[in-house]
Formats: C-alpha cells, sequence, structure tokens
C-alpha cells in the first residue's frame, strides 16, 4: 500500500512562485548575455560608430541656431574653432545653398498635383517611396552640400595621429615637404569645395503652375521663388548679384523654348557656375509679361518700369535684353516698341538663347521687372513717359521739349485736332460722316487746325512728330492710342467704342483710360455706342456674345460728337490761352 503524502495548500503556492522567480532570472540572464555580447561585436566591427552618434546627437546648440559637428574619415570630431578664411566661406555658401523646393514636379503640366513627397527616418535616411528619381537624386545633392566638412586648420591636416612627432630635430627637407603636403591638401579641399558648390545650383521651372490660376491676382509664376524688392515709389523689382541674392548671380537655361514649364533658373556664386553654364558679361535687362509683347500697351507696361529704374540708376544702359512671356522666351517685338526701346537705350540685341543648347546663362548682372509699373507712384509715371517721349522725339531726330509756343500769324494759340483712323476691326462704320462732323466744329474755333489720318500707313517716326504736333487726339479704341505718350501733357484723348463693349468686354478697355492718367494726359470720357438689344447669334453664350461685338465696327451719333468736339475744343483753347506751356526736358 502506497503511502501517500500530503501538501498543504499553503507549501504548494511558495513552490510555485520560486519557480517563476527562477524562470524570470534565467530570462533576464540570457538577455543581458545577448546585450553584452552584441556590443562586443558592434565594437569590434565599428570602432569608431560612437564618436559618429555622438557627433549626430549635438545638431542644435543651446541658442536655437546650428551646431555643426565635422568629422574626418575615421571618425574624429576636428576642432572647428580654428579660423580658416577660405575653407569658412565656401562652408557657409555652402550651407546657404540649401533650397527648400514645392513638393510638386512641376516640369510637366501633366505632373501630380497631389504632390511628391519624400520622407526620411531620424539619420537623415531617404526612405523609399517609389515615385520620383529625380527627387531622390535632388535630394542626394543636397544632402552631400551639407556633408561632413573638415572644418580645422587643413594646413596641420599631416599632424595625424599616425604621421605626427614631437621630434624637435626634424630636418628642414621634412619641414619643407610638410609645408607642401599642406599646400597640395588645401588645394584639393578648395577644389572639393568648389565642385560641391557648383552641385549645390538647383534649378527650379521659370513657370510655376502652382500660380496659374493666380498669376493676375497679386503673385506671378515667373521666378515664383523669389522676392521683389521694394523701394517707395518706385515698381518692384528683382537684382542680381545684390545683398538679397547674397551675392549670387542669375542663371537662366531657356533651351526648352516655349514650354515655360520646362525652362528654368537658379541663382549661384560667381565662382561656382555650373560647368557648362555661360556667363554674359555686362548688365542684362530681363522682362517678363503675362500678355504679348505684339499687343503695343503690354509691350510698353512692360518696358516702362526699366526707364524708371535707369533714371534712378545714373542712367544706366543694358548690354543686352532678355523677354518673356509666361517662362518663354521671345525673340523679338512689334516695331513699334523696339523704337520706343532703341530710342531710350540704343540699339540693344534680344537674347534669344538658342545657342546655349542645353546649356544655362548665367548673368553678370541682371536687372528682373515682373509686374509692370506695379507700385510705381504716380508722379514717377509721369516722369518715366516724360523721359519715353522725350527720348522717342530725339530719336526721330525732333525737338525733345515738344512743339513749345504753337501760334498762327495772327498769334493766336494753334489748337491742334487729329483725328487718327484704324482699318478692319473697330474701325468707323462711315469715317467721311465723322470727319465732317469734326471738320464742321473745328473751324468755329480761331486756331483750330485739323489732321486726318490712317495709322497704318504712319512709319513710327511719322506718329511720334504727329502726335508732337498734337493738342486733342481722336479716335476709335485700339492700339494706335498707345501714340497718345507722344503729345505734350496736359493733352486730351477722346476715345470710341463700338456696341457691346461696355457690357462683355471687362476692364481690359479702360487701358488707354489708365494709360493717359499714367502719361500725364486727359481722358475726361469716352463714347460707346449703345447696345438697344442683344443681337448675337447665340445670346445665352457671353463669350461668344463678346467674340461677335469685339471686332465689330464703331458707328457714330452726329449731335452727342458735334457737342463733345465742341466742348472739348473750347476747353482747350481756353486752357492754352491761361497756362504756360510745361516743356519736355530729358533727365537722361
Amino acid at each position: 500500500m502506497r503511502s501517500q503524502i500530503k501538501i498543504s495548500p499553503r507549501t504548494f503556492s511558495k513552490q510555485k512562485s520560486s519557480s517563476k522567480i527562477l524562470k524570470i532570472l534565467k530570462y533576464v540572464s540570457l538577455l543581458l548575455l545577448v546585450i553584452f555580447f552584441s556590443h562586443v561585436l558592434i565594437s569590434a566591427m565599428y570602432p569608431s560608430s560612437r564618436s559618429k552618434f555622438d557627433s549626430m546627437s549635438d545638431c542644435h546648440s543651446d541658442s536655437g541656431t546650428p551646431s555643426w559637428i565635422f568629422t574626418n574619415k575615421h571618425g574624429e570630431v576636428i576642432n572647428n574653432t580654428i579660423e580658416t578664411s577660405r575653407t569658412d566661406t565656401f562652408i557657409s555658401k555652402i550651407r546657404d545653398s540649401v533650397n527648400f523646393l514645392p513638393h510638386i514636379d512641376l516640369s510637366s503640366s501633366t505632373s501630380d498635383t497631389s504632390g511628391i513627397w519624400a520622407f526620411f527616418n531620424e539619420q537623415g535616411e531617404s526612405i523609399e517611396n517609389g515615385k520620383s528619381s529625380k527627387g531622390k537624386a535632388l535630394i542626394s545633392r543636397l544632402r552631400d552640400s551639407v556633408a561632413s566638412i573638415p572644418h580645422g586648420d587643413i594646413s596641420t591636416s599631416s599632424a595625424s595621429s599616425d604621421s605626427s612627432s614631437d621630434d624637435t630635430t626634424a630636418s628642414e627637407a621634412t619641414l619643407d615637404q610638410s609645408g607642401e603636403e599642406a599646400r597640395n591638401s588645401d588645394d584639393a579641399e578648395m577644389k572639393r569645395l568648389m565642385s560641391r558648390l557648383r552641385d549645390s545650383v538647383t534649378f527650379l521651372p521659370l513657370k510655376d503652375l502652382r500660380y496659374a490660376d493666380t498669376a493676375m491676382e497679386g503673385n506671378t509664376w515667373f521666378m515664383s521663388s523669389l522676392n521683389d524688392t521694394y523701394e517707395e515709389n518706385e515698381a518692384e523689382y528683382l537684382y542680381f548679384p545684390s545683398k538679397k541674392s547674397n551675392g549670387r548671380l542669375l542663371c537662366i537655361n531657356a533651351s526648352v523654348g516655349r514650354v515655360g514649364t520646362k525652362n528654368s533658373y537658379a541663382l549661384a556664386w560667381p565662382e561656382s557656375l555650373p560647368e557648362s553654364a555661360k556667363l554674359m558679361k555686362g548688365l542684362t535687362f530681363i522682362s517678363y509679361t503675362y500678355y504679348d509683347y505684339a499687343n503695343l500697351w503690354h509691350g510698353l507696361s512692360a518696358f516702362a518700369p526699366f526707364v524708371g529704374w535707369s533714371m534712378k540708376h545714373g542712367c544706366a544702359k543694358p548690354t543686352r535684353w532678355s523677354i518673356f512671356q509666361q517662362g518663354s522666351p521671345q525673340t523679338k517685338t512689334e516695331a513699334w516698341l523696339q523704337n520706343i526701346m532703341q530710342g531710350s537705350f540704343g540699339d540693344i540685341p534680344i537674347e534669344n538663347f538658342r545657342e546655349s543648347g542645353d546649356k544655362p546663362y548665367c548673368f553678370e548682372k541682371a536687372l528682373v521687372m515682373r509686374h509692370d509699373l506695379g507700385r510705381m507712384a504716380l508722379k514717377k509715371k509721369h516722369k518715366v513717359y516724360k523721359q519715353i517721349r522725350c527720348n522717342a522725339r530725339s530719336f526721330c531726330g525732333l525737338n525733345p521739349e515738344g512743339k513749345g509756343q504753337d501760334l498762327n500769324e495772327k498769334g493766336v494759340p494753334n489748337i491742334r485736332l487729329t483725328l487718327l483712323m484704324r482699318r478692319g476691326t473697330r474701325a468707323f462704320k462711315d469715317p467721311v460722316a465723322v470727319m465732317e462732323i469734326f471738320r464742321k466744329e473745328c473751324v468755329k474755333i480761331e486756331g483750330c487746325v485739323l489732321k486726318v489720318a490712317q495709322s497704318d500707313d504712319l512709319s513710327f517716326c511719322d506718329q511720334v512728330e504727329l502726335l508732337t504736333y498734337t493738342d486733342i487726339l481722336a479716335s476709335p479704341h485700339g492700339a494706335q492710342l498707345t501714340n497718345m505718350i507722344f503729345m505734350d501733357k496736359n493733352s486730351t484723348v477722346m476715345e470710341f467704342y463700338p456696341k457691346g463693349w461696355l457690357k462683355f468686354a471687362g476692364l481690359g478697355q479702360y487701358c488707354y483710360q489708365w494709360l493717359a492718367m499714367e502719361a500725364g494726359m486727359e481722358h475726361p470720357e469716352a463714347w460707346r455706342e449703345t447696345l438697344d438689344k442683344l443681337d448675337c447669334p447665340t445670346p445665352q453664350d457671353k463669350y461668344r456674345c463678346w467674340q461677335f461685338y469685339k471686332y465689330g465696327k464703331v458707328g457714330h451719333n452726329e449731335t452727342y460728337f458735334s457737342e463733345w468736339a465742341r466742348t472739348i475744343l473750347n476747353k482747350v483753347k481756353l486752357r492754352k490761352k491761361e497756362s504756360s506751356i510745361e516743356l519736355d526736358t530729358c533727365t537722361c
């Protein structure tokens, strides 16, 4: 018969607890052994890992300013308190070269607008997202520009642990050899730093599609990452090199031509331009407009701010022009605008970028205007257009001061009324009837002289001369009205519109009223043919209705035209009797 041992419940509980404790101690011992052997193994394989991680941990100083730690190839921290002015300068520029880019690939209008994102871990290593090889290559270059750069006294680099010597009896030949090695090391380091500066030049698209919907609302999609310089009463501008650009030059690659999103720009230091870049000597005027330089008003508005800047900076003249429309380089302008440019600055070529191939152009000095007259004050605008008028008259061999005291044989001031006609769209439906109305009113005013001219039949200098000797300009809405800038200040403009313009044309229909105000002319009102009923073929389609009326011709109202002409003629007669002639004087 088997003996039975009875164990009390209390004794069994104690034994169970002891067994659990033994198991825990066993696992803890195993874990400690694993950690110990792992540490030994890592130390044997990576003896310098500690110094590397220590250097990475001190990425910011107490003041919040980045504290840069530099290591040599052995992972040893290099003393960065020793002053090396040349190296420090290059390192500072490399740090400044880091650019933050938009998360959207703007090189193609069909790009994913949700953006291509790059992600990093705590060590700054890229986490692959399999989307943008270009972005990864660019990020790699940016990392290279802030890599571990020796920041010590390079001239003492030969005193490393494996070559240093305390032997005070070293021969002069040994010292000379050490000095030569130091100089070679210094030259090699400069070349390496220069190479990194070149690699850090980052080209961005000239035309930034993020601002496609707001290009006319204060933002510009041309060189969108750059902020303008603002000066009181002046148009905003960009200038390179300058303090704002940190001494860097503007570089442009416009080899793609008409595709603005594939043309690009960058900033680079003069001593580290891209290897393939072509340096353009002298001052380059770079103009941008959202519209077309073939339109006289838009072209003049884009050109005028350069005259204002030149007047303020000692009548500076450019070596070349570079003109862009929505990121695409233009090779020519209308002949009228070309003559305006030539009269103001001489025969200056327009850069076409065709000889560059796929190479960027870097400009020794560059002035960029992106907002037309922008924030320029009205008084400064008057001075700018006076200068343009003065230059154009000189260019055409006329007295730059204008017609002066203009009297007839009786000593009565002449009142010169010019009816400037046009052919085709927005021409008068019955030009003979309109001419007769103005002739009848002119003969009633002593000293009135009427001239009728077709704008298409006149050369540039013919237009300048005609308008120089004009007090009242009457003409339908159109590009020929831009010639008003050649009249003396305080002259008068009478403008005529076809029917439908007031309803459908939008703000653009007031452009010549704006120009008259900026040039110091009087534009008291305009006549608009009455739109009694909507007679366009598709009245439900506003855009098509606008196209129908846009190219219409101008009717006339004999009663209204007669009264209006009579009022203006008497007003100008009184002004010329009571006020002295204000002569135009050229600043430049």
